[in-house]
């Protein structure tokens, strides 16, 4: 149980951790009897599993497999169903899966067409989303896309995107500059990224639908660095679409701004002499978290938008950085160098309630939180190159999210819930 609130008297109910519903998949005769049933069960059991909302009986995967009939906390029937015109001709088949509560009573059914006797698989993906809306009342995450950059050898890094089981690997940025920090709008139609050229750096907004267009960009000449911004980079969006926060560096400076993209006008947040970046905004749009290395060391601060004062969130020898809201607003993923490499943690601010999430002897950093808050996707080094994995919030169920040549490096997640 989660709940927060942003009032100067505030009272805290947290708990690092969520809840996923223990489903027992009942297959009646009508199914079990078609020859594709076996494959069929293991293509359900798997998106039951990656949706992050279910543990199935039996399950093939260990982090999604309940321990026996009391972690059960409803039944999925399965079933074949023929409907005939009036004149008694076979007009469709569908596979129907029917929620029901242990006792056999039905729910509600979900209703997914066959084609040539079978069905697309992204079709299953739609019907275990609207599974988890009308169970959770949020919809589900399965088939939404991830953005991310890619470094192939001897070529430049750019952003691409695929979906939640690595598939529909595109390009986004088509450009001959090198691409970073990808950044998905609220309603997840358009992104940022940051460019670096040789004429400098440059944040390029992307909407799909028109030609993807610079709103934000440095100016290295010598007679204007006292009014120009030398760098710029990042982009974490207020909720409404239209301002970004972002890291501007004038005159040695660098600080994070406040910038509206229809006006195109900055307006200044932080003025220390360190370094601030790394911005992420909380979905209330009150909240800023950044990173700062103000103390010697990389750190987490947290800064209310309001006041000027900053309070940092964390502390040691170890550097702390990639912080990002959940989209609840109520923790924060970051990573966090400890033993000499870097590890994928769980905060929760208001009561300083903190765990690690992974261990290893490489490198798990960069989280990002999938739309519904039940899965991080983070950056690894498990494999020698930096590769990107999706895990269960409670730090379980870590999969490979690509397939790309063990060559390739992959870095800076960001997840919409939109499908492309």
């Amino acid at each position: 149980l989660q709940a927060q609130t942003y009032s100067n008297e505030e009272i805290v109910i947290s708990g690092l951790g969520f809840a996923r519903f223990g489903v027992a998949m009942v297959p009646e005769d009508s199914f079990s009897e078609h020859p594709d049933a076996r494959r069929w069960l293991r293509i359900i059991d798997r998106n039951l599993c990656w949706s992050g909302v279910f543990m199935v009986t039996d399950s093939r995967y260990k982090t999604c497999r309940t321990a026996g009939s009391a972690q059960v906390d409803m039944k999925i029937l399965l079933k074949l169903e023929r409907r005939y015109s009036e004149s008694g001709a076979l007009v469709s088949k569908h596979l129907m899966l029917t929620v029901a509560d242990n006792d056999g009573a039905e729910l509600f059914p979900l209703d997914l067409p066959l084609s040539k006797n079978r069905f697309q698989e992204e079709d299953l993906m739609d019907l275990i989303n609207n599974m988890s809306a009308q169970l959770t009342g949020l919809e589900g995450v399965l088939g939404s896309t991830i953005a991310f950059t890619l470094k192939q050898p001897k070529r430049r890094k750019i952003i691409a995107m695929i979906n939640t089981h690595g598939k529909k690997l595109a390009a986004v940025s088509k450009n001959s500059s090198i691409s970073l920090l990808p950044s998905w709008s609220p309603q997840g139609d358009a992104i940022v990224y940051t460019t670096l050229s040789r004429s400098g750096t440059a944040i390029i907004y992307n909407n799909f639908k028109n030609r993807p267009v610079k709103i934000l960009r440095s100016n290295t000449s010598a007679t204007r660095a006292s009014k120009n911004f030398l760098s710029v980079s990042g982009g974490s969006w207020y909720s409404e679409g239209r301002q970004l926060i972002v890291t501007l560096s004038r005159m040695g400076n660098t600080d994070l701004y406040t910038f509206d993209r229809q006006k195109r006008k900055e307006t200044r947040l932080t003025t220390h002499r360190a370094i601030d970046t790394v911005p992420d905004l909380s979905p209330d749009n009150k909240h800023l978290i950044f990173v700062s290395d103000r103390t010697g060391h990389e750190q987490i601060f947290y800064l209310q938008l309001g006041t000027k004062i900053p309070f940092q969130l964390t502390f040691g020898r170890g550097s702390s950085s990639d912080p990002v809201w959940s989209p609840d607003g109520t923790l924060i993923a970051y990573s966090k160098i400890s033993n000499g490499h870097s590890q994928i943690h769980l905060m929760d601010p208001f009561t300083g309630e903190d765990h690690s999430l992974t261990r290893g002897r490489y490198n798990s950093e960069q989280p990002t939180w999938s739309p519904d808050g039940r899965q991080i996707t983070f950056v690894s080094s498990s494999t020698g190159k930096d590769k990107l994995y999706i895990m269960f919030v409670d730090g379980t169920g870590r999969r490979r999210l690509t397939r790309t040549p063990k060559d390739f490096e992959e870095g800076s997640p960001t997840w919409t819930a939109r499908k492309f």
